[in-house]
């Protein structure tokens, strides 16, 4: 399994940022990996294009240590960073300028990771694109043609839409199980595989140094859910782990590449996810 990197910047959840205006968008290309994980190619302050995962399961956007040296990003402060190695406090830096061919968001805040823990979810990355530029947008990830379009509204009243809540500065959304059961997900374009947390407990005989997912979580099983239900969406036999992580803002992550393309309202109103 894919190495994964969590996370956990300890600020307030920031506003929706103010996108510079960018009309007639063009489409830009997807690089999809056998993961599911994407690639996007970004400009920051005026340099690049740059190689970013784009990761709409993250609260903030992250920049590489060496990538930040080379921009002469400014330090503004330090916060708390959970990652695959442990919790560090690291430092986080301003970026004059983030865009993502010709939407662009400015001023952003955005922690330091080694290049190293950045490699480990894909070589050579050397940031990753979150929700504070991502929610500036209404947008579309195309898993089928590979792209991601820009589009001009995103109705959250239609049948297929699935309304999206704010939780520890992510976005989580309603699913069903195949028992009736709820669950608040967090619409992941990061994941491999759906991950579903309980509440650590004692390691029971044969679960001693299972290899970790992410820095506060233990796999503990493999499971199959028959069937989950998301908006008009029906997914049926969905692979997934069930991890040991103490998470109140959401009872697992949901991979899209699952889906044949997911439409984002601006602002994280609602997704649109289509299987076909």
């Amino acid at each position: 399994m894919r190495a994964c990197l969590v996370l956990v910047v300890v600020m307030s959840w920031l506003a929706v940022p103010a996108a510079e205006d960018g009309s007639a968008r063009a489409p830009v290309p997807l690089s999809i990996d056998r993961h599911g994980s994407i690639q996007v190619g970004v400009e920051v302050n005026g340099a690049g294009p740059f190689p970013f995962l784009l990761d709409t399961g993250a609260a903030r956007s992250i920049i590489s240590a060496d990538l930040a040296r080379q921009l002469s990003a400014p330090a503004v402060g330090r916060s708390e960073i959970v990652t695959s190695a442990g919790s560090e406090i690291g430092m986080v830096v301003r970026l004059a300028s983030v865009a993502l061919a010709s939407s662009r968001v400015g001023d952003l805040l955005a922690p330091v990771v080694d290049q190293e823990q950045l490699s480990q979810l894909a070589p050579g990355v050397r940031g990753l694109l979150g929700q504070d530029f991502l929610s500036a947008f209404n947008y579309t990830l195309d898993y089928r043609r590979g792209r991601l379009t820009w589009e001009p509204q995103v109705s959250c009243t239609e049948d297929a839409a699935v309304r999206l809540a704010k939780a520890e500065g992510r976005f989580v959304m309603g699913a069903r199980d195949e028992r009736g059961d709820d669950w608040r997900l967090v619409p992941d374009s990061g994941a491999e595989i759906a991950v579903l947390f309980r509440a650590p407990s004692a390691p029971s005989e044969g679960e001693a140094g299972v290899t970790s997912l992410v820095s506060g979580m233990r796999r503990v099983a493999r499971v199959t859910l028959p069937a989950l239900r998301i908006g008009r969406a029906q997914m049926r036999d969905v692979a997934a782990v069930v991890a040991e992580r103490d998470d109140t803002g959401a009872d697992g992550l949901l991979p899209l590449h699952t889906f044949a393309s997911v439409t984002f309202a601006a602002g994280g109103s609602c997704i649109v996810p289509r299987l076909r």
